[in-house]
């Protein structure tokens, strides 16, 4: 298991087999999903794991695994996803890294998805990434104080077209910031 990145109280690592299960879980919560159109099973989980264990080693970036140092435990991801032109998403600005997160309910208010992912912003500049975009529901008013922290601007909302069919979730934000 590789370490590629480490704050003050986390570590970003590649993913691990035991991560699965606690994964899973977090994408099995209602609360965790709510955002998001669906929950997702275990096999889904699995396959996304080891697609995001195959980005990071090839590329040594991704969406990384997330533990706390203090109690080893993994508490989420927390990352860079690239968004290649003639994805679903149609804008004029791909492709580019966008920057994403997804913690356990148990830790949230702790300020740990914008540790991890201003350490990430400061690993992709070193990678050469020099910019990089984060969407979410409009109504995401949690990830959306994340991007706000990182000093990220608000570009333009938009219809996401994987959830144009729930009028709830499909509102978007678009949000970028130059490293």
């Amino acid at each position: 298991m590789t370490e590629y990145i480490e704050t003050k109280r986390l570590i970003l690592r590649n993913w691990k087999d035991e991560d699965v299960a606690k994964f899973q879980s977090m994408n099995a919560n209602p609360e965790v999903r709510r955002y998001f159109p669906d929950i997702l099973s275990y096999s889904a989980t699995k396959n996304i794991i080891d697609q995001m264990k195959a980005i990071i080693d090839q590329d040594e970036i991704g969406l990384f695994a997330v533990e706390l140092k203090e109690t080893k435990s993994f508490i989420g991801m927390v990352g860079l996803n690239h968004i290649p032109k003639g994805s679903e998403l149609t804008f004029p600005e791909l492709p580019f890294y966008e920057i994403g997160w997804r913690i356990d309910k148990d830790v949230w208010g702790n300020g740990l998805a914008t540790e991890a992912a201003e350490a990430v912003l400061t690993y992709a500049k070193e990678k050469g990434i020099n910019e990089v975009y984060s969407f979410t529901s409009e109504i995401n008013k949690p990830s959306r104080r994340v991007m706000e922290k990182l000093e990220m601007e608000h570009i333009r909302n938009f219809l996401h077209p994987k959830v144009i069919h729930d009028e709830h979730l499909a509102a978007h934000v678009l949000y970028h910031k130059v490293l």
